[in-house]
């Protein structure tokens, strides 16, 4: 696997539908042809790639070898999103959305057609074949593990393009399923989102949102498989990118009536049910970048100073509010009270065009300008101050080129 010191590149892709838009237009940012890098090549500058849901869609056209500006075209069209997000055709459950503002509202049968569609025939090989030929850093064909929950079972199920066994972690078979099916079972988010587990024609299992396993952000899925797969003689480094995540303070004395805090949640069945729902984008998997950050030893033989002070980088766009010139809170850039509370109260399955073209807006406002909107590996919680890793998209683009070997 190579001698200790050389370094082992993982990337991780988060889930969150419609805004993995922001992990194609991070990577645009990443590459000097931007737009038009092929996927083959943007998988060449890693060896294990991990990815959940909306990640996942993104990884499986990488993996198809769509330019980058296709793969972001996908997103951007309204009618490629519908496809995926099909409404139901489950009469109680359209009368429960209409009348509670909850409850499934896609159709999981009409998703797989769909990515099957998308991938064209790269989607009806199984993940192994699928990835077979794509080499890469190291040469050999890049590893990839893609995140699902096995309803039956209660447990996460991990869809790997090759096996991951040995003395020391066990057994880790190489998926059967297609990438299509792989996808499709890692996309599946269930409650307020799709209306049936995954499943397949002659297969008896069936499959929820990998985020349900707490690995919406599969980073820590990929640096520990990466550690199994080299067995501490490489040096690890891995990029997450995420989907946005909302990050409002807790109010501190005097700011309890501002509309850029976080106001404390109503109780309640059907906000409980919704809470639980949504929860499955937030903590634990914000944790996730730091825990890995630990497991790397990332405070160990890198420099007190620099652009680097950790072996993961998290490129993530927090939407949050940002201190003012008279010390308050505000909207940053220009979205105003309306734009940014739009965003912050957008769910994850936005498929209207103004709901996409505001993450698109504000996506270009995390890439473009040099300030803290930047999810660090670790932040404190009530200030939002970054304590470790990067508070800008700039900054975590300088980090990453500063340890990726």
């Amino acid at each position: 696997m190579g001698t200790k010191g050389t370094k082992y590149r993982v990337l991780s892709l988060d889930g969150g539908g419609s805004w993995a838009l922001i992990e194609v237009k991070a990577l645009m940012q990443l590459f000097p042809a931007g737009a038009a890098t092929k996927g083959h090549e943007v998988l060449r500058e890693f060896d294990l790639v991990t990815a959940n849901s909306g990640g996942s869609i993104v990884l499986g056209c990488l993996i198809a070898d769509f330019a980058l500006g296709e793969i972001l075209n996908f997103f951007l069209s309204e009618k490629q999103r519908r496809a995926v997000f099909s409404k139901t055709s489950n009469v109680g459950y359209q009368m429960l959305e209409e009348v509670a503002g909850t409850g499934p509202k896609y159709s999981a049968a009409k998703k797989l057609p769909a990515l099957r569609k998308v991938l064209k025939e790269t989607g009806d090989k199984q993940l192994c074949d699928a990835v077979s030929g794509v080499a890469g850093q190291s040469g050999e064909d890049v590893r990839v593990v893609i995140v699902g929950f096995d309803y039956d079972r209660l447990r996460a199920r991990f869809f790997r393009s090759q096996e991951m066994s040995s003395k020391a972690s066990g057994t880790g078979v190489a998926t059967e399923l297609t990438l299509a099916e792989a996808i499709h079972a890692s996309s599946n988010a269930p409650v307020n989102y799709f209306d049936a587990p995954a499943t397949y024609p002659g297969r008896p299992e069936r499959y929820w949102d990998g985020g349900i396993t707490g690995c919406n952000n599969p980073v820590l899925i990929g640096v520990t498989e990466a550690i199994a797969a080299t067995r501490g003689e490489m040096e690890i480094v891995a990029l997450s990118i995420g989907t946005a995540t909302v990050a409002l303070p807790w109010p501190q004395p005097g700011e309890e009536s501002s509309p850029y805090v976080r106001p404390p949640s109503p109780d309640g069945l059907l906000n409980d049910v919704e809470k639980l729902a949504s929860a499955i984008l937030d903590d634990p998997p914000d944790m996730a970048s730091f825990v890995a950050h630990v497991l790397t030893h990332s405070g160990e033989g890198l420099p007190p100073h620099g652009p680097a002070d950790s072996r993961i980088v998290r490129m993530n766009p927090m939407v949050r509010p940002v201190r003012g010139a008279d010390g308050k809170w505000t909207a940053p850039g220009d979205l105003g009270l309306g734009g940014f509370q739009k965003l912050a109260n957008m769910e994850m399955d936005a498929i209207e065009p103004d709901e996409v073209e505001a993450i698109e807006h504000y996506a270009e406002l995390w890439l473009a300008a040099d300030n803290n909107l930047n999810q660090p590996v670790r932040m404190d919680g009530d200030t939002l101050e970054c304590e470790v890793g990067q508070a800008s998209f700039i900054a975590a683009k300088a980090a990453w080129e500063a340890i990726r070997g």
